[in-house]
């Protein structure tokens, strides 16, 4: 089987960023014949040859139909995979009809029936017209939450066609033997980009009040992002934030394993890994009502779901919590056992490549 990924995570060429994309494609290459990812971008970048069967190409919106045209002239795919339904599910679409392959879209996202996601930028309206129009011209989609394959299917999405596979997560390298919040300084941790998703304006209210009652408290953020230099500007009278910029994913485990517990503030999440690697240490989360804080968290068992915006609630969650070792630490545990059963790296890997399997309608 030799399969074209369309993407926009630049990650895959050597862009900072955090998570583990290029270890997970990685495992995809080794069960494929060939596995070639056509990554749009906005600025010049190197290609990156992953492995023998494996090369990462930048592309770029102007000459990508062009690029793509070329890769398949050369390779023949049996299979087109894109990671989004708006600009590279379009390039999908329009080499589908070209060339007569198969084509599956990932719904990494939250983009049918989400108000907070359509705010967001004036482009998203746009976009979720290109998704509605392209999800029906897909012979497979891939969703990572039961949240939006319910949205898929009231869209006229066949069941059959949808598969529900979480990102895979290498989950053994975040385990801990230790329990929460051991160490003397309370800390809350936050991994994500700093993008308006995120919310982080409700996370700087909720860790006032956190501050207030819980004096010995400290809110680490770990990621970069458009917004970093706004949102440290606006909270450098709260020195209890902490923004820590970058951080390699291999160097993610010590953070976690210090952390007391982990927060997110988001209004439009699709599926959260950072509340897998948090339970892998044993760290329970308190996060706002998302399609994918629902898919992982189990409210008031390995943790807290709050409304979303309601920044009063969350450091309601948070402060019990940190006042209170022993709910901390049990939940920890839970969040840790469901995690380990629920959730596994081969499994989706393998699950991922039957999708492809089933959809070009064999064993290629």
């Amino acid at each position: 089987m030799k399969v074209l990924m369309i993407s926009t995570d630049n990650t895959l060429l050597g862009q900072k960023g955090i998570g583990d994309a290029i270890e997970r494609h990685q495992e995809y290459a080794k069960q494929v014949e060939r596995l070639d990812i056509l990554v749009l971008a906005k600025k010049k970048q190197a290609a990156k040859q992953i492995a023998s069967n494996f090369l990462a190409e930048p592309i770029y919106f102007w000459g990508h139909k062009k690029k793509a045209e070329e890769f398949w002239k050369k390779y023949q795919y049996n299979l087109i995979v894109c990671q989004d339904p708006f600009i590279t599910g379009s390039l999908g679409v329009y080499l589908k009809n070209k060339f007569k392959v198969k084509l599956i879209i990932h719904f990494h996202g939250d983009f049918f029936d989400n108000p907070y996601w359509l705010k967001e930028h004036w482009r998203h309206r746009i976009y979720k017209r290109m998704a509605e129009k392209n999800i029906h011209q897909a012979d497979s989609i891939r969703v990572v939450s039961e949240g939006i394959k319910e949205k898929l299917i009231k869209k006229g999405v066949a069941p059959q066609d949808i598969f529900k596979i979480s990102t895979p997560v290498n989950l053994d390298k975040f385990e801990s033997g230790g329990l929460a919040g051991k160490q003397g300084r309370k800390i809350v941790l936050t991994v994500g980009r700093i993008v308006e998703a995120k919310d982080f304006p409700t996370l700087i209210k909720a860790a006032e009040i956190i501050f207030s009652q819980v004096p010995d408290f400290e809110w680490r953020i770990i990621g970069v992002g458009p917004l970093s230099k706004k949102f440290k500007r606006a909270t450098k009278n709260q020195p209890y934030i902490k923004w820590l910029g970058h951080i390699d994913h291999q160097d993610l485990v010590k953070y976690y394993q210090t952390a007391s517990l982990v927060a997110m503030t988001s209004d439009n999440e699709s599926f959260g890994k950072v509340f897998l690697e948090a339970a892998m240490s044993k760290k329970p989360a308190v996060a706002t009502d998302t399609v994918g804080a629902r898919e992982i968290i189990e409210d008031g068992i390995s943790g807290y779901i709050v409304p979303i915006k309601d920044f009063k609630r969350a450091a309601e969650r948070i402060i019990y919590l940190l006042n209170n070792q022993d709910v901390l630490e049990q939940m920890g545990q839970q969040a840790y056992e469901i995690v380990r059963r629920k959730f596994d790296w081969q499994k989706n890997i393998d699950a991922i490549i039957s999708m492809w399997k089933q959809t070009i309608g064999g064993n290629v």
